[in-house]
């Protein structure tokens, strides 16, 4: 890949900065089909280019997304075979955050999962999902208060506690304006969990050559994670992972860090020993073994329960009883 000088281009303004300064990094989608992604030469994210409009991603989202990145319009009980121990495990996990909290919304609330346990642990809960199979599902399956629908045109009833954005930021057409907008309807005191794909962790694990989609606009990593926090006037309160964390709403404005030189040339180095295969290793035994036996589990799961929530319902009594377990030895 040349990364000179000359490679670098000027593309639509970044969703994030917008700086008009970029360089191309990927002209093809994770099938083959025509995508441009570049590294913003300012903010430092990675991101499809152009952009999508307000009204394209409002069509995909509602219709398209859930069928082309899922395979299916409606969550299958193998989904919550899955998502229900992994979420559960999470609020066990991050307990201390969420206890103090009574109100939820969440954000691209997808099958429901984390509404369903916080509900059953005795919290308020809502969610706002665009699609229209999985929100109907949520609300007639699970007996979730799900609206569906867009950030730009919600209008929230109350404030909340507790604001999730799980694997959604990477989503958004103006993510700093959304994020803005978003912390307007937290309480005073209230927190906001963001968790978005990292993309050091992609060029390490995906197939190469096989990363991007039309769908996840915008590719973080703990550097552009920090720009946008700060720029859409966040401060992290926790930090999880690289590009996970619980945050608040920032006392003043904190001036967003701009990639400097050397972090966007290892971006691009990154991307070039993903796309040549020299970051894949081989899988360990240690872990294929672990991947079996979450398959043989979620088998399990499937044959033994005759629906959705009889899934989520054993996971909310195992979380009940690990909670109370741990807050019984603190």
């Amino acid at each position: 890949m040349n990364r000179s000088s000359s490679n670098i281009l000027k593309s639509p303004n970044c969703g994030i900065c917008t700086s008009s300064s970029a360089q191309q990094i990927e002209s093809t989608d994770r099938s083959g089909k025509p995508l441009r992604v570049v590294v913003c030469g300012n903010c430092g994210v990675v991101r499809n280019d152009p952009i999508p409009s307000p009204t394209e991603l409002q069509e995909f989202y509602s219709n398209e997304y859930r069928a082309s990145y899922k395979g299916t319009r409606e969550p299958r009980l193998r989904h919550a075979a899955r998502y229900f121990p992994l979420t559960a495990n999470h609020i066990r996990d991050e307990w201390p955050t969420y206890k103090q909290a009574e109100s939820f919304l969440d954000i691209g609330s997808g099958s429901g999962e984390f509404l369903f346990l916080m509900q059953q642990l005795g919290k308020t809960t809502m969610g706002l999902e665009p699609s229209l199979g999985y929100s109907e599902f949520c609300r007639t399956q699970l007996g979730l208060n799900i609206t569906t629908g867009e950030i730009d045109s919600f209008q929230p009833p109350h404030a909340f506690d507790h604001i999730r954005l799980s694997h959604v930021v990477e989503h958004l057409c103006h993510p700093v304006d959304q994020l803005r907008q978003i912390s307007g309807w937290l309480n005073e005191k209230g927190t906001i969990y963001i968790d978005v794909p990292d993309f050091e962790a992609y060029c390490r694990n995906k197939t190469p050559g096989r990363m991007f989609h039309y769908g996840h606009i915008y590719n973080f990593d703990s550097q552009s994670f920090e720009y946008l926090m700060a720029a859409s006037g966040l401060r992290i309160d926790k930090r999880i992972g690289p590009t996970t964390a619980f945050l608040k709403k920032s006392a003043g404005n904190d001036t967003p860090k701009i990639a400097t030189p050397s972090q966007l040339e290892e971006k691009l180095k990154r991307y070039e020993m993903h796309r040549t295969g020299k970051l894949r290793s081989k899988v360990p035994w240690s872990r294929i073994k672990i991947k079996l036996a979450r398959i043989l589990e979620e088998f399990r799961a499937v044959r033994n329960s005759p629906d959705y929530r009889s899934i989520g319902e054993s996971s909310a009594n195992t979380l009940k009883e690990k909670i109370t377990h741990r807050v019984a030895n603190s």
